[in-house]
């Protein structure tokens, strides 16, 4: 019986290009125990769905495609790449040192105007050996590829086939000693643009690391014999954490003593400090700027908030967008197309302007071996998973965690919101909100109305009570407390009778109480006999909800409201943020059904945003699901496509905002680059002799370092 195939994923060293990567992918998909795998070549990572395997196994195969490629185990906390190691330094210096020796000789033996055999017996030996030295490893990785009947046409290909060709010319026309140096310039060229690539794709991945690895290396734990430092996996519920200026905070937890300013940023992308007090809540991640502060322990560090953000980033890299798979089906065709293209440019032109004619011939070699450098597919190939590989670290630095590529595809598609009310547009937490006094002053009449509210579970006694402190002080000193089932609570406190409900409490004492019409929940209050007024409590509607509504509808996406709540509720929040239909009552299922209706009727894709654990369902059917990271259940979050961390709803406009610059990025560097290319490839033809074999050189390794850059500062971009 076959073993179930579930997702991993690990560390891939040694990929020295994305060709090599789709080798890696080919090879292990050829395993009956694996289903899908994916590279992603920014982050150095390999997913498989497959069956558990050890992971010496999946070494051995990926071992199989290059002796340099190894999988390891992701560590916990990601760790930054040395931008330049010492296999760089080492590539980085006999390419200078050959470029040097092959230009120095090649102007100097030109400058002298010696003759042709001299040239020969100095330059030819001389650019070769320089050659050799920049590009052996090129060289080798072509004959590699030959020996083990592997597809051959990548840029190793393009670049031997190119530089060869270059040393050849010269048997063909005398007066071409100039190839030889050409020669050492295209491979000593894309040498150091390599060099580029990999360092910008390094130091993209540091700056995601710097985005998301927030974790402490260590607590400091209040124990029973004092202090005590221990590693923030060790610490148990309940634990209590001394936290200092700078120091982060180890999992999430509640204030007990002192109060602060936390730097919330690393979460949410938001650089205002936020004052913190005792009961308030702080998260795994953030950082404390000023104060000092003890902290009870309220999730182990595997199920805080940073670990879950952890987990997301980590798998963020599984999958690949349009563009992406576009991009790999490109580059297997492409390379082909134009070693034939090339082959056609050399062989075509000289049987119709003279077979005989060894100008002629070389003048169509020369345009042939540009087209093979100037077509080679590196900015590409390399650019546009830079691109998606920097939206991602871009929507992390603002609070989103998008759990992969393809789903900015599907954030580009949507046309229709779904939307949770409580906790999603709401925050979840009832207020009073109104006030309606009859003889008595605010802060009597609460007194009151929280006496009698002290002993109930009730959300709404808790919202009135507040501090818990506070609430056992005032339950102890009440008597003949009785709740009343669907009614309120009768109680007595201080010699005072206090009757604390709704209307129908107050008629079954025979108390007159106002008739209200306005939205929420309403408490009446009567002490000893006489009426006092009452209090309306609402759902507070989110600050950011409107926002979201709103930048939202510019950009011409409907927002429905499919909630639980009460009609009348849903309909008031719905009418304050001009949503476009309310439907009310629902339980989970039935949300779940009208949401299988919409997506059925809609025009394009449908979101369903989300908190709880009811929600769960309607995330994972919506075609993006989207959680509220911060207050959200761990089963929405895992269903969830895009993670809010900050649980502001309106960042799911710049969630869309960063797909389309990161998708429109990725198509600019693909139509540009055809374009570039195919001008300049029509230009060496034109020109013939006369088009310089740098400019070719150019049109790739100049293009290629231009094109990473213009993906890779997509992480630096402002989100409004």
């Amino acid at each position: 019986m076959a073993e179930e195939k579930i997702d991993q994923a690990y560390l891939i060293t040694g990929l020295d290009c994305p060709a090599c990567a789709e080798r890696v992918v080919h090879r292990m998909e050829k395993e009956s125990w694996v289903s899908e795998c994916n590279i992603d070549y920014g982050a150095g990572k390999i997913y498989l769905t497959a069956e558990k395997k050890p992971i010496e196994e999946i070494d051995k195969i990926v071992n199989s495609v290059e002796e340099e490629f190894h999988v390891a185990p992701i560590p916990e906390k990601p760790s930054k790449r040395v931008a330049w190691d010492k296999a760089m330094w080492v590539k980085l210096v006999r390419v200078i040192v050959a470029f040097a020796v092959s230009a120095v000789t090649t102007f100097t033996m030109m400058g002298l105007g010696l003759g042709h055999d001299y040239l020969w017996t100095v330059l030819f030996p001389v650019n070769l050996v320089a050659w050799l030295l920049a590009g052996y490893d090129v060289a080798w990785r072509f004959i590699r590829n030959v020996i083990h009947f592997r597809n051959i046409f990548d840029e190793a290909f393009l670049m031997t086939i190119a530089s060869l060709g270059a040393f050849l010319l010269p048997i063909i026309a005398m007066d071409e000693m100039m190839s030889f140096f050409d020669a050492v310039m295209v491979v000593s060229l894309y040498q150091l643009g390599d060099l580029f690539d990999i360092v910008a794709s390094r130091k993209s991945h540091n700056a995601i690391v710097d985005a998301v690895s927030l974790k402490s290396e260590t607590a400091t734990r209040i124990g029973a014999n004092g202090l005590e430092t221990v590693k923030p996996e060790d610490l148990q519920v309940g634990d209590l954490v001394m936290v200092k200026v700078g120091e982060s905070f180890p999992s999430d937890g509640v204030i007990v003593t002192g109060e602060g300013n936390v730097d919330v940023s690393s979460l949410t992308g938001e650089f205002v400090p936020v004052y913190k007090k005792k009961g308030d809540e702080v998260l795994s991640g953030t950082t404390l700027k000023s104060g000092n502060l003890t902290v009870q322990i309220t999730k182990p560090y595997s199920s805080s908030t940073l670990a879950k953000i952890m987990t997301l980033v980590e798998n963020s890299g599984r999958g690949k967008s349009k563009a992406e798979k576009f991009i790999s089906v490109f580059s297997k065709y492409y390379t082909p197309f134009v070693v034939l293209l090339a082959a056609l440019v050399v062989v075509i032109p000289p049987l119709f302007l003279g077979i005989g004619d060894a100008e002629t011939w070389k003048t169509w070699i020369r345009v042939g071996l540009s087209f093979l450098v100037i077509a080679c597919p590196c900015a590409i190939v390399l650019s546009v998973p830079l691109s998606y590989f920097a939206g991602i670290g871009l929507a992390s630095k603002n609070g989103l965690i998008v759990k992969g590529s393809p789903y900015f595809d599907k954030l580009l598609r949507i046309k229709t919101v779904v939307s949770d009310k409580t906790g999603t547009l709401t925050y979840g937490d009832f207020q009073v909100t109104t006030w309606h006094l009859y003889g008595l002053d605010k802060c009597t009449f609460m007194h009151y109305l929280k006496c009698a509210e002290s002993r109930s579970a009730h959300p709404i006694a808790k919202a009135i009570v507040g501090d818990a402190h506070d609430a056992l002080e005032l339950a102890a000193e009440q008597e003949d407390y009785e709740e009343i089932a669907g009614h309120g609570i009768k109680t007595r406190y201080h010699g005072d009778e206090i009757l604390a409900g709704n209307a129908k409490l107050m008629k079954q004492f025979g108390i007159d109480c106002d008739e209200v019409k306005e939205e929420g929940t309403v408490v009446h209050l009567a002490v000893n006999g006489k009426y006092q007024g009452y209090v309306i409590l609402n759902d507070v509607i989110r600050k950011e909800s409107k926002k979201m509504v709103d930048g939202l509808h510019s950009l011409g996406i409907k927002v429905k409201l499919f909630t639980g709540d009460q009609e009348k509720n849903a309909k008031a929040v719905g009418s304050q943020l001009g949503l476009d239909e309310v439907k009310a009552g629902l339980l989970p299922e039935e949300k779940s059904d009208h949401l299988k209706e919409e997506i059925a009727a809609a025009p394009g894709s449908v979101a369903f945003i989300g908190d709880g654990v009811n929600d769960a369902p309607s995330i994972a059917l919506a075609d993006v699901g989207i959680a509220m990271g911060g207050i959200g259940s761990d089963s929405s979050i895992s269903s969830a496509d895009l993670v809010i961390m900050n649980d502001d709803p309106s960042k799911l406009v710049s969630g869309i905002k960063i797909a389309k610059k990161t998708r429109f990025r990725a198509v600019s560097i693909i139509v540009l680059g055809l374009l570039i290319k195919a001008s300049i490839m029509l230009l060496s033809a034109f020109l013939g002799d006369a088009f310089p074999m740098w400019v070719a050189v150019m049109a790739d390794t100049g293009l290629t370092v231009l094109m990473v850059l213009y993906a890779y500062t997509l992480l630096y971009e402002k989100v409004k």
